[in-house]
């Protein structure tokens, strides 16, 4: 290898060490941090599912209404 080429080799070493460090103290920190208990996950999972299904019946209500007041003929 060519001293011209060499430094920039050793550059390019120097950013891959620094990176990998970076990385595995990303990774240290998220052991760390506080997780989530799983009531909460299930808690915040049922949340959603309530807040779905809140929406559909809103949808199917408004269907009807605007079915009356047309007054087209209902679904089966």
């Amino acid at each position: 290898m060519s001293c011209k080429h060499g430094w920039f080799a050793i550059e390019l070493a120097r950013e891959k060490s620094a990176r990998m460090l970076a990385e595995a103290e990303e990774r240290r920190l998220a052991r760390l941090a506080p997780r989530k208990s799983i009531w909460a996950m299930l808690r915040a999972r049922v949340a959603r599912s309530m807040v779905w299904f809140a929406v559909a019946l809103e949808r199917e209500a408004t269907r009807q209404a605007v079915r009356q007041k047309l007054g087209a003929p209902r679904r089966p």
